[in-house]
């Protein structure tokens, strides 16, 4: 599904990703953990073409993205990649004056050239699958953070990608709001789809991954299941890190 080899990404002197090889198998939930600055977001940015890479490869269902390609064969990978990968990100990037409807249907008639009345179908069914058939004619400024965002999962899905990626899909929501959102990507873990998710949410993690990758300064520092991961961490900074997060969680619990 996704083959990376070797991928570097500098922007100017500073080295963010060195020398990342990965694989992400069909139907596979892998769980990218690691502190701020460790390169998790920019690994997903690559994947989706969001970024160039500085060195090495990215295959995507069969799309190779490389740095030896000419810049019209690198452009014309790119957006083949992005047709397998749906991508939601920390904030929701819905348009203001779209709809929730709308924001679902716009790639699908504008990149897919599909019938309006086709796409407004299966738009209010990703919206019905998000639990949000209520919320279609809703604009966002009337809609919670929560339900933003997941007007973005739906419309990621609409596009049927083939893997879906998660940036932090909750950062940018008020603690109570965070649930409905993860239940929304769990449902979609038992679907069977191929997802890579970037995410601060422990338990979370432990619930929904087939593996887990921890990076730290720019490189995999150790992957395993997250049963092993979560209770015989082998690296000592993997150890620094769930200790850390642990003590964050008891003060927020606390508050």
């Amino acid at each position: 599904m996704i083959k990376i080899n070797g991928l570097m990404k500098s922007f100017g002197t500073l080295e963010v990703l060195k020398n990342i090889d990965l694989h992400v198998n069909t139907g596979e939930v892998v769980v990218i953990l690691g502190p701020s600055g460790s390169g998790k977001s920019t690994l997903l940015r690559c994947m989706n073409g969001l970024e160039e890479l500085t060195a090495g490869s990215i295959e995507v269902n069969g799309v190779i993205i490389t740095t030896e390609q000419s810049k019209k064969e690198h452009t014309k990978r790119v957006r083949e990649a992005r047709l397998h990968t749906g991508m939601v990100f920390q904030q929701f990037n819905l348009y203001p004056h779209k709809t929730a409807l709308g924001n679902v249907t716009e790639a699908l008639i504008t990149v897919k050239k599909m019938d309006k009345t086709k796409a407004n179908q299966l738009g209010e069914k990703m919206l019905e699958q998000v639990g949000l058939s209520d919320k279609k004619d809703e604009f966002p400024s009337r809609l919670s953070g929560g339900q933003q965002q997941r007007v973005a999962i739906s419309r990621a899905l609409a596009m049927d990608p083939t893997v879906m990626l998660f940036d932090e899909p909750t950062s940018s929501l008020d603690p109570e709001l965070v649930d409905e959102v993860l239940t929304v990507i769990k449902d979609l873990a038992k679907e069977g789809r191929t997802m890579v998710i970037v995410t601060h949410e422990m338990q979370f993690a432990r619930e929904v991954a087939d593996r887990v990758i921890f990076m730290a300064d720019g490189v995999i520092v150790e992957e395993d299941s997250p049963e092993i991961f979560f209770t015989q961490p082998k690296t000592e900074r993997a150890r620094r890190f769930l200790k850390m997060e642990a003590l964050t969680n008891e003060e927020e619990g606390l508050e």
